[in-house]
């Protein structure tokens, strides 16, 4: 089962620390007042890399002397908002939900609630690696108010000019490396559908702590952030802060290790464990982008249990060689595979 993290929150919560007028003010905010109603566009940080996450609140205070009923969904009916460049192209637009519930807020005189908390990483935003430039953040209630903050995006305190990749010798690791793969899906009688094709590209890197990282845009698989180490390729988990080594190398053929993945369990994200195991080095895969020698590594079935949700992670194969990954197998529940990843071509210096 291929799978991918994206963390968005609609958030109707009562007074709070955070939305009181007295607490700490973000960088950035813009405001309008309906009603008598104070509403507040802010963003925690306004000046923005690729590996950083854009984050978006607005507070709605009731200035007035009586309660005050707000409808609030997390649908097009209540908002819009939009990302511009200088030129005034839509890089995107939201809401991405199609959520018709709405929810009535009521207000007392004096009170602050925060309407909606969103969070979207600026790789996902922008699906493309960022011009470094300003950038027009919108916002629009379909009651009147709207909003506008300037962001400084394209380069974070952490980003890197140096474009020299890091040496791995089983996944090359340099922006605008490339791997285009053809996607098969097995029917149980053994014939093969033709799933079109997909492109996986390195589109940016960053030092974090000191280490240069890679991000790696994957659809199907969601976004990764990948470094090397002399023990192996390293995955980066955002949220919780933690490198995991996924493929290890130098390995004994059959070696196991302990790998990690992380999923949203219970309102939050955690790292689930599962082994991984490094096959023989010296298996011939033929691909229609040529005939490689690979490293094999599995990922057998994994269990994510938490108190109230057990998930299953179906297994998985991958053939790596010096130009990087050459077949993704993934297999059904009965262990039988039912979608192939073959490499048809690559982009690597």
């Amino acid at each position: 089962m291929r799978y991918a993290i994206i963390a968005f929150v609609l958030a109707i919560a009562g007074c709070s620390d955070e939305g009181n007028p007295m607490g700490p003010l973000p960088i950035s905010t813009s405001s309008d007042i309906k009603n008598g109603i104070l509403y507040t566009f802010a963003v925690a940080n306004n000046s923005l890399g690729i590996f950083d996450t854009l984050s978006m609140t607005l507070t709605a205070f009731n200035q007035t002397t009586s309660p005050e009923t707000l409808l609030v969904s997390g649908g097009s009916q209540s908002y819009t908002w939009s990302l511009t460049n200088a030129q005034g192209a839509t890089i995107i637009s939201g809401p991405w939900l199609e959520d018709n519930l709405v929810a009535r807020v009521v207000l007392n005189p004096q009170e602050t609630r925060v309407l909606y908390s969103l969070s979207y990483s600026m790789a996902d935003l922008f699906n493309a690696p960022i011009r470094p430039g300003m950038y027009g953040l919108h916002w629009n209630l379909t009651n009147g108010p709207s909003f506008q903050l300037n962001l400084a995006c394209g380069k974070s305190r952490y980003e890197i000019s140096d474009p020299a990749g890091v040496s791995s010798p089983i996944f090359p690791l340099k922006v605008g490396n490339s791997w285009t793969y053809k996607l098969q899906r097995i029917l149980a009688d053994g014939s093969h559908i033709d799933d079109g094709t997909v492109v996986h590209t390195i589109v940016g890197e960053e030092m974090l702590d000191g280490e240069k990282w890679f991000l790696l845009r994957a659809p199907l698989f969601g976004d990764q952030i990948l470094s090397a180490r002399s023990d192996g390729i390293y995955l980066y988990y955002p949220h919780s802060k933690t490198a995991v080594l996924r493929y290890q190398y130098p390995a004994k053929g059959g070696e196991q290790y302990e790998s990690y993945y992380e999923e949203w369990l219970d309102n939050s994200f955690a790292l689930v464990a599962f082994p991984m195991a490094a096959d023989s080095g010296n298996v011939e895969i033929t691909v229609p982008g040529g005939r490689y020698t690979c490293r094999r590594y599995s990922a057998p079935q994994v269990l994510a249990t938490s108190a109230n949700v057990t998930n299953i992670i179906d297994p998985m194969d991958y053939y790596l060689s010096t130009i990087g990954p050459v077949r993704i197998d993934f297999y059904a529940g009965n262990g039988i595979v039912d979608d192939i990843d073959d490499l048809v071509s690559t982009n690597v210096q």
